[in-house]
């Protein structure tokens, strides 16, 4: 089997009926890395014919509740299957805090309700890498929004082939440098008003982002149809930012492989 992305949720912070919050996995026979965890976790990864267990772990972006807030349920429902090792968490040092705080509000560790955990703090240095295996690197970059955030590339080792995910932020220098080349950009596009833009990204800059950068194939992510704009005239958008290549809205259960 390939390696590929999934998309879990590709929704906004509010979700509306077809889109929930986003999350996403890197699903490898090598085994895989959840990148954000929303609240039906376990039951998305189910549903995409992905073994929960085949999980090495989870990389949280930041902390706005809708990328974080599934984090104690999914750890739960990992001990409730035997989960057979130590599930590896990452992220940025205010990510981290709050990810832990959220488990022990639930009081997991102390009843013994959760898999075993590691827990890792991530730096906020350019193109840092997280994790590397013969099958794939991961690393991350800070990115521009609300909150301290990092954006997302994995490097397919097989394929010689790049993936990366914005997370949630506004048009920047960081980002751009982050994709250059890249094969596939799953970048967010929350907001239609480039001027009050709340740290987010609208179609067109998406649009704009992906050409500058090179990349073969654009796929836009929390975003609501209901929200945001029509599909149709999302992509629209994204062509008028001038990117050529191929442009998608994403919806859960897609999957992209490099």
């Amino acid at each position: 089997m390939s390696q590929r992305v999934v998309i879990l949720g590709a929704g906004t912070a509010l979700p509306d009926r077809d889109r929930d919050n986003t999350s996403l996995v890197w699903d490898s026979p090598a085994g895989g890395l959840l990148i954000d965890c929303g609240g039906r976790a376990y039951q998305q990864l189910l549903r995409a014919d992905i073994d929960p267990k085949s999980l090495r772990g989870v990389l949280l972006t930041h902390n706005h509740t809708d990328h974080i807030y599934g984090l104690p349920a999914l750890l739960f429902h990992l001990w409730l299957a035997q989960y057979p090792g130590t599930f590896d968490v990452y992220a940025n040092t205010s990510t981290l805090s709050m990810a832990r705080r959220l488990v022990d509000a639930l009081e997991l560790e102390q009843h013994g309700q959760m898999c075993a955990t590691a827990w890792h703090e991530l730096p906020e240095t350019i193109d840092h890498q997280v994790l590397t295996i013969d099958a794939y690197t991961i690393s991350t970059t800070p990115v521009r929004h609300s909150r301290p955030t990092l954006a997302v590339k994995i490097v397919d080792h097989e394929r010689q082939q790049t993936l990366v995910y914005s997370a949630d932020t506004e048009p920047c220098s960081e980002l751009e440098q982050f994709a250059q080349g890249a094969h596939t950009l799953i970048h967010e596009a929350t907001v239609t008003d480039p001027v009050n833009n709340y740290t987010h990204t609208t179609p067109r800059q998406a649009g704009e982002i992906a050409a500058r950068c090179g990349v073969r194939r654009l796929a836009l992510i929390h975003f609501s149809a209901e929200y945001t704009e029509p599909e149709e005239q999302a992509i629209a958008e994204v062509r008028a930012g001038g990117f050529t290549g191929d442009a998608s809205v994403a919806r859960e259960l897609e999957s992209y492989s490099l």
